[in-house]
């Protein structure tokens, strides 16, 4: 368990993003926003953990939208890969509940506004990712 660098959540996410919604610029600011990069992180209020804040009841909703041989245990959320693979199949189930994407990203973090740092940060990545601390910086530092 680490605080990851940019380049190595990058990789993560281009190979573990199961979003059919959201592209790995978009995933990789919301991670940042909601773990600063640390599969560890955990949020002493809730379930949430790892790299996407995963919750039990989140995971719970994947494992019951989607299909059976896809299973997600809660305990594994502290692993980089399954937890943006579980993160990113829950993404998708908030977008499609909420029937357009920045409500299912809103849906996803806090609510209302939740995803304007979001986009922001991915816009940004997307024209100079050479720089994408500067990009990270919008959403906290």
């Amino acid at each position: 368990m680490a605080v990851h660098t940019f380049a190595e959540i990058k990789e993560l996410v281009e190979n573990h993003n199961k979003s059919t919604k959201l592209s790995n610029e978009s995933v990789i600011c919301l991670i940042w926003k909601e773990s600063g990069f640390d599969d560890a992180s955990q949020n002493s209020k809730s379930s949430a953990t790892g790299l996407m804040q995963m919750t039990k009841a989140a995971v719970s909703d994947v494992n019951d939208n989607t299909p059976p041989d896809l299973h997600f245990d809660y305990d594994d959320m502290t692993d980089p890969a399954k937890n943006i693979e579980c993160g990113t199949l829950y993404l998708d189930l908030r977008i499609r509940w909420a029937k357009q994407i920045e409500k299912g990203v809103d849906a996803f973090g806090t609510g209302r506004g939740y995803s304007a740092n979001i986009w922001k940060c991915k816009k940004c990545l997307v024209k100079d990712s050479e720089h994408y601390q500067r990009c990270l910086d919008m959403i906290h530092k």
